[in-house]
């Protein structure tokens, strides 16, 4: 078969390709010829395209093969994982450490901390009441912005938490007397309003989860960590506030 310069034309219309496969008992003209070599178009024989074909799926394979042998995770020593031990989980990206690792510790405090609030928030929620209502909504949006920094290693921004900034807070928390007309609340007993020894619980897990957050950074206080701890801190403080709140009666009966 005899292939003109028009039929290469043909062929090659609304095709990018950069090569043109001369199939067998195909014999080019010299214009065809002249024309693929002024496109710049390589011509090539069909055993030369399969020949071309095998050394690229070769060379894809073992790509592929490289990227299968390639470790996925590494540990915080420099060491490389194929596959994540069961001891072992991440702490940021592909990053394991052994599931007692002192952060990871944390976060399942934290996680805990999210649970047992979800059963008092909805506990409370039963008293329909609109200012406690907002301010146990306050509280939830909290601990979840502290959680998700704490996981994903973002730096915490400090935000309104029951209306209030960080030192108003701890100000606030500080003077019982001068703000609900109190004492402080050191004598906590069976006593009290159900409302009040429910926020007590919460509050005093959360010291907890404070001090343990200062024995696990340590080593490595930085802005960041540092900043957690403080939100654990004034987060116990507006749980406080909370019960001044309503040991006062701020938030009545409705």
């Amino acid at each position: 078969m005899v292939v003109t310069e028009y039929l290469v034309k043909v062929k090659l219309k609304n095709n990018n390709s950069s090569t043109f496969i001369i199939e067998k008992g195909m014999i080019l003209t010299p214009s065809a010829k002249q024309y693929l070599n002024d496109k710049g178009i390589t011509l090539l024989t069909e055993e030369e395209r399969d020949s071309v074909k095998k050394e690229e799926n070769k060379i894809l394979e073992n790509n592929e093969k490289k990227e299968i042998d390639k470790p996925r995770f590494k540990g915080l020593s420099g060491e490389y994982y194929y596959e994540k031990p069961e001891n072992m989980t991440h702490l940021f990206g592909n990053i394991l450490v052994p599931k007692l690792n002192k952060r990871i510790v944390l976060r399942g405090k934290i996680d805990t901390l999210l649970a047992e609030w979800n059963v008092v928030h909805k506990k409370l929620l039963e008293k329909k009441n609109k200012k406690l209502s907002e301010d146990l909504d306050s509280i939830f949006s909290f601990i979840k912005k502290v959680m998700i920094s704490e996981m994903t290693d973002n730096e915490l921004s400090e935000v309104a938490v029951l209306g209030y900034t960080f030192e108003q807070i701890r100000d606030i928390s500080h003077n019982p007397k001068k703000n609900y007309g109190l004492e402080h609340l050191f004598d906590i007993n069976p006593n009290y309003e159900e409302l009040i020894l429910d926020l007590n619980l919460i509050r005093a897990k959360i010291r907890e989860i404070e001090l343990y957050a200062v024995e696990t950074f340590s080593n490595n206080y930085g802005i960041k960590e540092e900043k957690i701890v403080k939100a654990f801190n004034r987060m116990s403080s507006a749980i406080y506030i909370m019960m001044l709140k309503g040991k006062s009666g701020v938030y009545g009966n409705k």
